[in-house]
This record gives structure tokens, C-alpha cells and sequence, in this order.
């Protein structure tokens, strides 16, 4: 019922966002991120209980509130960035973004097999999609469709079309992908979210055993894509700093499931080590952990 009207507010909202200097508008974003740190009580105590269970008395207090406090100030200034993404060209791009290892991916590329980008939600994520003009090719990436709005979700989809992400819709995405690769053509797969119970893997992250998606565990060994870690970070306001590292070298015993949940566990290691070197830029609002979670 409302979904038109929803779809019409929020591109009115972008409109003039568009017509603002970019320094306000992410000024704007950062308060609208403090503001919702005090009013979203839900999401707030969410990320408060995850930090709590990453790292115990490892930090204090008050630190794990500062990181949650940035957490929804980064969110706030990701709304207002998303307005403004589809306007970079590629100077604006090179000036706002530096990228850290694009030999790397350049390298992996030559070989031919695709590449599976193995991406966590860092700093601002949306902002490594149009690399694919760096790369000049399409960057594939598996989400879900907005099903509550289908307006909005044909406006997200064309608007990352339009800065070079192809969308794979997750159900039966591996056969999509594998002929991605065969393309030649870098996949974009999000790893950081909770699996679903009974089709993941329980994997280690920070000492918990969690759900974990398989997928990208299944992709690799089936294709024999490179699989390479990438992450964005903020670097004050307007400045990011895009990181690409090194081809994961993946376990491959010949039985195929325990090389699925070995592969998996690597992935989450490496997931868990880019959270305790930036912490305040992971998003901790998601549940990602069980409430009665075992340790190890």
C-alpha cells in the first residue's frame, strides 16, 4: 500500500541531496547516524551485545559504545553516499577512493578464471562497484530483491547496474556464477552474514560457533576461481581506502564436504582478523552471532 509512496519520498530525498556540497550532505548523514544511535534502541543494543562477544574484556565500555557509535555514523553517511555514487566519474572515483592492491586483481584476472571476491560490509562497500570500470569489466554480485517494493528495488538494481554491478539473485546462483567466471568476469560475494542453520557450516568466528554460509566454499572448489579478500575503510569523511589482498590459497584434500567446511573456517579466519585490525568498521548491527552460542 505504501511502497509508491515510499519509493517516490526517497528518490525526492536523493534529488536533493544530489543539490547539496558533498561535505554537507555527509555532514547531514553523520548526525542522521548519531541520531539513530539514540533512537534505534533495537539495532543499537544489537551491535553492543555483538561486540561484547567479539571481544570480551579486550576493550572496554566505553570503547565498545564509540565503535557502536561510529558504526551507526558510517551507516548514516552510506544512506547519503548512495545518492551520490552514481554521479562519480572516474576522477571524482580515483580522487575519493585509493586502492590498495589492484595489481593483484589485475594479475588474478589474467589468468582467466574469473575471480570470487570474498567481501565483509567494511566501511562503505557500495563504493568497490565501480572498480569494474578500473577492471573494464562487469563485477557480479548475489543479493536478495527488495520483495516489499518492487520500485525501489528496480531503482537499486538499475542504479548499480549503472556503475558497472551486475545482480544474481541467490537462489540457484552457483550455476550463474560458475558461467560468470568461465567469463572471466570478478564475483562479488558477501560473507559476513549469518547462514541459515541447517544448510550452513558452523564455522569459528571469535571464538563462537556460527552459521555460516557454504557458498562461497562450494563456488571456489567447483570453479577453481581465485578467491580474493577485499574490504573498503573510511578514512574521515569523503576519503576511502579500497584494499585487495593476496589469493587465498584453499584447502583441497579430495573429500569434498570436509574441504567445504575447512575452506569456509579459512574464510571466516580471515574475516575475523580484518575486524580486529578495523574494528569500527565492520557493521555490527547485524545478529550475527547465536544468543546461546558455543564456545570453543
Amino acid at each position: 500500500m505504501f511502497a509508491f509512496p515510499i519509493y517516490i519520498l526517497i528518490r525526492l530525498v536523493g534529488f536533493f541531496i544530489n543539490l547539496l556540497p558533498e561535505r554537507f550532505a555527509l555532514w547531514i548523514g553523520r548526525q542522521l547516524g548519531n541520531l539513530m544511535y539514540y533512537v534505534d534502541i533495537e539495532h543499537r543494543r544489537v551491535a553492543i551485545d555483538n561486540l561484547k562477544i567479539a571481544f570480551g574484556e579486550e576493550k572496554t565500555e566505553a570503547e565498545r559504545y564509540s565503535i557502536a557509535r561510529k558504526n551507526f555514523q558510517n551507516i548514516g553517511m552510506m544512506a547519503i553516499e548512495f545518492f551520490l555514487i552514481p554521479k562519480l566519474d572516474m576522477e571524482a572515483y580515483r580522487k575519493k577512493v585509493e586502492v590498495e592492491g589492484l595489481d593483484k586483481a589485475l594479475a588474478v584476472l589474467e589468468q582467466g578464471r574469473g575471480a570470487l571476491l570474498l567481501l565483509g560490509h567494511f566501511g562503505n562497500w557500495e563504493l568497490m562497484v565501480p572498480m569494474s570500470r578500473v577492471i573494464q569489466r562487469p563485477i557480479l554480485g548475489i543479493a536478495k530483491p527488495l520483495k516489499r517494493n518492487r520500485w525501489l528495488n528496480r531503482w537499486v538494481v538499475q542504479s548499480r547496474e549503472k556503475i558497472g554491478l551486475e545482480m544474481i539473485p541467490p537462489v540457484d546462483a552457483t550455476p550463474k556464477v560458475i558461467k560468470a567466471l568461465s567469463r572471466n568476469y570478478p564475483v562479488v560475494v558477501m560473507f559476513d552474514q549469518r547462514g541459515k542453520r541447517t544448510k550452513g557450516v558452523w564455522a569459528d568466528l571469535f571464538g563462537r560457533k556460527v552459521p555460516t554460509t557454504a557458498g562461497l566454499a562450494v563456488m571456489a572448489l567447483r570453479s577453481n576461481a581465485p578467491v580474493l579478500p577485499v574490504f573498503m575503510v573510511r578514512e574521515g569523511t569523503e576519503k576511502h581506502r579500497l584494499f585487495i589482498q593476496d589469493p587465498l590459497e584453499l584447502i583441497r584434500t579430495g573429500d569434498f564436504q570436509h574441504d567445504v567446511e575447512a575452506n569456509t573456517q579459512l574464510f571466516n579466519n580471515v574475516l575475523e582478523s580484518i575486524i580486529r585490525q578495523y574494528p569500527d568498521q565492520w557493521l555490527w548491527i547485524h545478529r550475527r552471532f547465536e544468543r546461546k552460542s558455543r564456545r570453543r
